[in-house]
């Protein structure tokens, strides 16, 4: 999905920021990976560990487990979701084109991975979860998803319009 998404995106910008798009591609897949790897599966699952409605509270820095039967279960389910963190962020990226810092896009990758596993674990993985205990029905990953990726394009919003109310008033 990486690839095909940069390619969208590098249609869509000029050419002098094409390899720009792709680097910004493949640090969503590098840095959101590690975000996720560390931080994201134990706060998205409740695999053999804990959890509550808000989140997971197990399987940090996901590992090898040589006395557990279902690894394979384990680590396919940390590839598919990471894949689902990864692409959160990279369509995000596509309004942030030409707009901001290769720096800045770390910090933000990273951040928007974090974010992230919190509607994911109240839509998918957990029965403890809120969203499915409302009965929520959820098709190919849309609402974590799209909660996600809302919550996060209107973060930069809220701060401007923060910053111009507050110049616009101090100088009055």
């Amino acid at each position: 999905m990486q690839s095909g998404f940069g390619l969208l995106e590098s249609g869509s910008v000029s050419v002098k920021n094409e390899v720009n798009i792709m680097i910004k591609n493949a640090v969503d897949v590098l840095f959101g990976g590690l975000t996720y790897w560390m931080v994201g599966f134990g706060l998205n699952t409740w695999v053999d560990g804990e959890s509550n409605q808000f989140m997971g509270t197990s399987n940090f820095f996901v590992d090898a487990d040589k006395t557990a039967d279902h690894n394979g279960h384990i680590f396919s389910l940390f590839f598919f979701q990471t894949s689902f963190a990864t692409t959160a962020t990279t369509i995000v990226s596509g309004s942030m084109a030409e707009r901001t810092k290769l720096e800045s896009y770390i910090i933000f990758s990273v951040f928007n991975t974090f974010v992230y596993c919190f509607p994911s674990h109240w839509m998918w993985r957990s029965k403890e979860g809120w969203l499915h205990k409302l009965g929520a029905i959820d098709l190919a990953g849309k609402i974590a998803n799209r909660f996600c990726i809302c919550a996060l394009q209107f973060f930069p919003l809220n701060i401007k319009l923060y910053v111009y109310i507050h110049l616009t008033l101090k100088y009055r």
